[in-house]
C-alpha cells in the first residue's frame, strides 16, 4: 500500500508542494479462532505503529461483551464507549471517540455494562458497520472478540482482508481454522439469503460437513449444477476473500516452518487464499507493558518482538513511511521516535 507523489502545485514563486495521494480508508478486522492469541495486544502495537508511520487511525473494541482494548491505554473507566452509540445516547460512532497520546492516534472502546451487547439487533449491527466505514481515518483497526458468533463474523466481513491472530499451537490452528470456516458458510448464507434453493444446497452442506471430504470446492460443483449463475456468484465470492495471518507467541524457527501446511490446508479444503503477513516472538515484556497498561512498541521499542510488530507493518503488510522518516534502517528509526513519543504516555 503506497503514498505515491502525484503532482506539484506551486502556492508562491521559489515554492514546491507536493500533493500526495492519501490511500483510501483500509478496514482490519482482527480476530482469532480462540481466546488467548494475543489479537488485543497486536491490534493495540499495529495501532500505535501506523500512528507512528504518519496515518490517522482508529481503533475499535468490537469486542461486544468482553471490551479491554482500553486497558492498552490507561483507561481504566472510559468515560465513553460503544454503549452510548448502541443505546442511542449519541447520534454518531465520532462521539464516543476517545484521544490517546498518540496525537493521530483515536480510540472507541466497547462495552460491558450492557448485558444485551454481545447479542446486538441486526439493523443494530448494520448501523454500526455503516458508521465505522464512515469513520474520518486512514486505517480503522478493529479488535473483534474470540469465537464465531454473528457479531464476530459479520463485522470481520467489513474487509475481504482481515487479519487472523493465530499461535503455533495445534489447538490454535484448529480454532483459527474453524473461525474461517464458519467465515466462509456466513458469506455464502448472506450473499444468498434471497435465493432460497440456493441457500438451502449451502445450509444442507453446512450440516453434513461436506458429503465426502468437506472441500468447499464440492458445494461450489453443486451449486454450479444447480444454478449456473449461482455458481459462478459463489467462485467469484469465495475468490475475493483474502485473510491474513499473523503468528504471535512464536518461540522457534519450527513453528514459523509449519504455517505454510496451514495456508496450503485452507486453500484446499476452503477455496480461501490465506496471506501469511508475519510472526511475533514472545516476549515476557508483552506482560510487563500490558501490566503498566501500554502497548510494547512504547515501553520497549527496542525488543526482538518490537521488531517484528515493525516488519509486520512494513514488511508484511507493506505500509510505507508517510512521513519519510525511517528509510532503510527502519526498525531503529522507529525505536527512536517511539521512545521519543513515550514521553507523552
Amino acid at each position: 500500500m503506497s503514498v505515491q507523489l502525484e503532482t506539484e502545485r506551486e502556492v508562491d514563486p521559489g515554492i514546491i508542494v507536493l500533493d500526495t495521494k492519501v490511500p483510501d480508508k483500509v478496514i482490519w478486522p482482527i480476530a482469532g479462532g480462540k481466546g488467548g492469541t494475543g489479537k488485543s495486544t497486536i491490534a493495540a502495537n499495529l495501532g500505535v505503529g501506523l500512528s507512528l508511520l504518519g496515518y490517522k487511525v482508529v481503533l475499535v473494541d468490537g469486542d461486544l461483551g468482553g471490551a479491554d482494548l482500553h486497558l492498552f491505554f490507561d483507561q481504566i473507566a472510559p468515560p465513553k464507549s460503544l454503549n452510548n452509540f448502541l443505546s442511542r445516547e449519541v447520534d454518531k460512532l465520532e462521539d464516543v471517540m476517545l484521544t490517546t497520546p498518540q496525537e493521530n492516534l483515536k480510540l472507541i472502546c466497547g462495552g460491558n455494562e450492557m448485558v444485551s451487547l454481545a447479542n446486538i439487533p441486526f439493523l443494530t449491527k448494520e448501523k454500526l458497520k455503516r458508521h465505522i466505514k464512515k469513520l474520518d481515518a486512514d486505517f480503522v483497526l478493529i479488535d473483534l472478540g474470540a469465537g464465531t458468533s454473528y457479531n464476530t463474523l459479520d463485522l470481520f466481513s467489513l474487509s475481504e482482508e482481515g487479519i487472523i491472530v493465530c499461535t503455533p499451537e495445534p489447538h490454535a490452528r484448529v480454532d483459527a481454522y474453524g473461525f474461517l470456516k464458519n467465515m466462509v458458510y456466513r458469506k455464502l448464507q448472506r450473499h444468498f439469503s434471497k435465493n432460497i434453493p440456493i441457500k438451502a444446497t449451502i445450509d444442507r452442506f453446512a450440516r453434513q460437513g461436506g458429503r465426502r471430504t468437506g472441500r468447499m470446492r464440492e458445494l461450489v460443483e453443486q451449486l454450479l449444477k444447480q444454478d449456473p449463475m449461482a455458481g459462478r456468484e459463489a467462485v467469484d465470492l469465495l475468490a475475493t476473500f483474502k485473510p491474513k495471518l499473523i503468528l504471535n507467541q512464536v518461540r522457534n524457527k519450527r513453528q514459523v516452518d509449519q504455517v505454510q501446511r496451514f495456508i496450503e490446508l485452507v486453500k484446499e479444503y476452503l477455496s480461501t487464499e490465506m496471506e501469511f503477513v508475519g510472526y511475533v516472538r514472545r516476549d515476557t515484556r508483552f506482560l510487563e507493558a500490558c501490566e503498566r497498561r501500554r502497548p510494547l512498541l512504547i515501553d520497549f521499542p527496542k525488543t526482538s518482538a518490537a521488531r517484528d510488530l515493525c516488519d509486520l507493518l512494513m514488511i508484511g503488510l507493506r505500509i510505507d513511511d508517510r512521513l519519510h522518516r525511517f528509510a532503510a534502517s527502519h526498525f531503529r528509526k522507529m525505536a527512536e521516535v517511539a521512545k521519543a513519543s513515550a514521553k507523552f504516555w
